[in-house]
């Protein structure tokens, strides 16, 4: 049988996906599938998409297998050229060797992508249904307007980064929202709420959100807290 696999990842890491498709030497396709995984690398994807279709294959009770794929890294470590080094990798390497086994040969061979279209499709659609996750900066927001200061705390507690205010940001409330407005700067804002003394602004651009959490008094920005998160 002749077996192609593709994975694909938005954000590497970020939502993650699998295609795979497995046809006769003629070409008859005999099974193809997209299926969505959790958040992860492109490379788990890789080795996820051809455990996924080894044990299809086996169903399928193919004895012997070629694998096509156009990850030039995972053939080479699955041919045995490159060393699995990164420690994700190597359960999926020694699940592999292990359905290896189960059959009379496997080999895997790299291809260029035009000759794997079918299974990036698939790969593709199936991440394309994959609802999109709404940032950690969103989250925060949402929780801050509420009043939900414990939950807010605990997401605070993961992977953000943040600042505090410095000279540079003195000045009125105005001036803070206009500058972070300029055209220059490439933030689109996405949510202003100003409740009692704190300004909750939050502002997107490709691939990045940033909320800032600018505190006022006498009309002056007494402080500001910068928190920023990677969108998918």
């Amino acid at each position: 049988m002749i077996v192609h696999t593709d994975g694909a990842s938005r954000g590497n890491p970020g939502p993650a996906s699998i295609g795979v498709v497995i046809a006769e030497p003629s070409g008859h396709v005999l099974r193809e599938f997209g299926e969505a995984l959790a958040p992860t690398t492109n490379n788990v994807a890789e080795y996820t998409a051809v455990i996924r279709a080894l044990e299809s294959a086996l169903e399928l009770g193919a004895r012997r297998v070629q694998v096509q794929m156009d990850s030039q890294l995972v053939v080479r470590q699955l041919n045995g050229s490159y060393r699995v080094k990164h420690p994700d990798m190597l359960p999926l390497y020694r699940r592999v060797l292990e359905l290896i086994q189960r059959f009379e040969e496997v080999t895997f061979a790299h291809v260029p992508r035009e000759q794997n279209t079918e299974a990036d499709r698939l790969a593709n659609a199936a991440l394309d249904r994959v609802p999109a996750e709404e940032s950690a900066v969103a989250r925060l927001f949402k929780l801050l307007v509420d009043g939900k200061a414990e939950e807010a705390r605990g997401l605070l507690s993961t992977e953000f980064e943040y600042r505090r205010a410095s000279d540079e940001d003195a000045g009125d409330a105005e001036v803070f929202l206009r500058a972070w407005r300029r055209p220059g700067a490439g933030w689109q804002p996405a949510s202003i709420r100003v409740t009692g003394p704190d300004i909750i602004f939050e502002a997107r651009r490709q691939k990045e959100a940033i909320l800032w959490i600018g505190r006022v008094g006498d009309g002056k920005v007494e402080s500001i807290t910068e928190y920023r998160d990677t969108i998918s």
